[in-house]
């Protein structure tokens, strides 16, 4: 596991790092990120002594859960692959973090990747809306949908939605169609544009983000 660690030295890589090895929404590693930093964690993961707060057979656990050897490989391609695709890596403490997420304590994500236009992140509140809705929608509830997030955006609000088939994509693509702004949340990452078929909707966005 020394080979892990060797792969951060800094707060920023070592975030990097455990986001491509840790779940998101993970409590213990949450736990330890904020008691001692991304790269003590990464320390501790390479170890064998108990974690703090944790028994010996727990933090067995947890480092069989992260640390698998197979997966090292994969880590090492995918960060080469993120430094040459332009992707930018968002951590605490940077000017364009969204501060609310510090709201979630222990689950707050370990950092934001993310594509485009980072400023929109730190835009009020108030100014983001999201709109959700299902996949396998009727041409009616897109066209809904797509009205709403054209005149959300001309009120100067900021719509967040999946980008899925459905709802979702109808609101991208009718935020877009009125001269707005839209920001598309990506649960396989942003390094995986998913689903294809939205790929050319995807660079309309101005930012895209995920965890």
């Amino acid at each position: 596991m020394s080979a892990i660690t060797d792969l951060a030295s800094d707060e920023r890589h070592a975030r990097m790092v455990l986001s491509l090895l840790a779940e998101p929404d993970n409590s213990v590693t949450g736990r330890l990120l904020r008691q001692g930093g991304a790269v003590a964690t990464l320390r501790l993961l390479g170890g064998d002594a108990a974690v703090p707060g944790l028994s010996r057979v727990d933090s067995q656990v947890w480092r069989d859960r992260l640390s698998l050897p197979a997966r090292l490989d994969d880590v090492v391609e995918r960060l080469r692959g993120i430094e040459s695709s332009g992707l930018t890596a968002l951590v605490p403490g940077d000017e364009h973090w969204p501060r609310a997420l510090d709201d979630l304590g222990d689950r707050a994500p370990y950092l934001l990747w993310a594509r485009g236009a980072t400023s929109f992140l730190t835009r009020p509140m108030n100014d983001l809306v999201t709109i959700t809705g299902a996949r396998a929608s009727t041409s009616y509830g897109e066209h809904v949908a797509g009205e709403l997030a054209g005149d959300l955006t001309k009120n100067e609000r900021v719509t967040v939605a999946g980008d899925a088939y459905g709802i979702e994509g109808a609101v991208h693509r009718g935020s877009l169609a009125s001269g707005g702004d839209t920001i598309a949340v990506l649960a396989g990452g942003v390094d995986r544009p998913y689903p294809n078929g939205h790929r050319e909707l995807l660079d309309g966005c101005q930012m895209s983000a995920s965890w």
